[in-house]
């Protein structure tokens, strides 16, 4: 057996098997051993099994033994394994993900959006942090008609990009078909404020508060709206819906007419034109506009019913009546007043006090407080000659009143047919 011993000069000295083991140095702790003995007492490691390998000077102890232990290679073969699969998984869904992108964009060149709308939402689901993905999803939605869809589209496009305009523009588009209009007028003040020349943005901000009777900033923005783009058919229309509203039907004529011009919907441009017409005071020219709308939307009941007031505007009580047995059944509610008052002054106007106080007490049930019903009913009593009747109404319909008796040209009754007359003129009891 052979050992090597550090001598004084600091170089190993060959030793004998029959030396003893006392001054030897440890090779694997490198710790001095005193006395002769198998093991050191330090590591606890054979002293034969140690020399013979420190025998040879390349081989000295090696750290990196325990690599060769087999539940570290099973570790490392296992952690290898995780490695490659997660990067194989996430190449592997960087690759769907564009293949599923790509074949959308085919579908959508092609005009099968049905198909493209499926193939954005597969690459939607493989948690796509892209707004240019959710934009076009949102986009191919809205054109299905699934609005709710696309206005969540759009927002997670906004959440990732709050600056993007086309995603801001769509989310306004989306919420207004929705109805949700002032939250359509949030995500379209957002767009201006970011292009302020963006015309289709103040078009549907314009729309948006128009819908909820905003009319002087709905005005402000659709005009702005026609400012840069004046060949705009939708807006020329809303803005002279917007000026009948506001008492300027002269104006919203001429702007009904630009529209009709450039292609708006005819239908309703003879609707809303026949209205300004009615304002204006000229029945001829609404009566004709009323019965174009009339050919054109055949079930509308307000188209009915204004026309059937233009006829009697126009003193022809027999075609008022006749187009409003027309729309006896299925009345909307909104309509029932107004229908209501047609109807009892028609009767009025022809003779039937009776049928026409019947037909007051009806509206009466509806608006118990209003002076116009109240007034109705008191010149219905009047003409049938119950004077102490028609007299209570009238009282009651001053009393009503709030401001002072307005007459129009859409007024049913003439302007000597007011409360304070009514009880300032004598009356005939019959």
């Amino acid at each position: 057996m052979v050992n090597y011993q550090l001598g004084k000069t600091g170089e190993n000295h060959l030793a004998s098997s029959d030396d003893t083991s006392a001054g030897m140095l440890c090779p694997h702790c490198a710790k001095i051993i005193s006395s002769p003995t198998p093991t050191c007492p330090y590591c606890a490691m054979p002293l034969d099994e140690l020399i013979q390998m420190e025998a040879a000077p390349e081989f000295k102890h090696q750290r990196w033994r325990w690599l060769l232990h087999p539940r570290t290679i099973i570790v490392s073969v296992v952690t290898v394994a995780v490695v490659l699969g997660l990067y194989g998984f996430i190449v592997l869904q960087q690759y769907s993900n564009k293949q599923y992108i790509a074949t959308a964009d085919r579908f959508m060149t092609e005009g099968n959006t049905s198909a493209a709308a499926e193939y954005y939402r597969k690459a939607v689901q493989f948690g796509s942090q892209d707004p240019n993905l959710y934009e076009k999803l949102g986009w191919v939605e809205y054109q299905l008609a699934r609005d709710a869809d696309a206005l969540k589209n759009f927002e997670s496009a906004v959440s990732l990009q709050p600056d993007r305009v086309a995603s801001l523009y769509g989310a306004g588009l989306a919420a207004y078909q929705l109805r949700d209009y002032q939250k359509s007028i949030s995500f379209l003040e957002h767009v201006i404020e970011i292009e302020p020349r963006y015309a289709d943005a103040y078009e549907y901000l314009g729309l948006a508060e128009y819908r909820l009777r905003k009319y002087e900033l709905a005005y402000e923005h659709l005009n702005r709206a026609w400012i840069y783009n004046p060949q705009n058919a939708t807006t020329a229309y809303y803005l002279a819906r917007i000026l009948v509203i506001t008492g300027e039907a002269r104006l919203a004529i001429y702007n009904f007419d630009q529209a009709e011009d450039l292609g708006f919907d005819p239908g309703a441009i003879a609707y809303a034109r026949g209205l300004a017409w009615i304002q204006e005071g000229n029945y001829e020219s609404a009566r004709d506009d009323l019965q174009n709308a009339l050919m054109a939307f055949p079930a509308r009941a307000d188209v009915i019913l204004s026309l059937a007031k233009t006829f009697y505007l126009l003193d022809d009580f027999s075609a008022a009546k006749t187009q409003l047995t027309t729309m006896q059944t299925n009345i909307p509610h909104s309509l029932q007043p107004e229908y209501l008052a047609l109807s009892g002054w028609i009767s009025l106007r022809q003779g039937y006090t009776t049928a026409a106080r019947d037909t007051f007490n009806l509206w009466l049930v509806l608006e118990p407080n209003n002076e116009q019903v109240l007034n109705s009913l008191g010149w219905a009593a009047h003409y049938s000659g119950d004077c102490q009747t028609a007299d209570s109404y009238f009282e009651s319909a001053v009393q009503s009143l709030q401001g002072e008796w307005v007459f129009s040209s859409v007024s049913l009754f003439e302007p000597e047919e007011s409360p304070k007359a009514g009880l300032e003129i004598q009356c005939q009891d019959g």
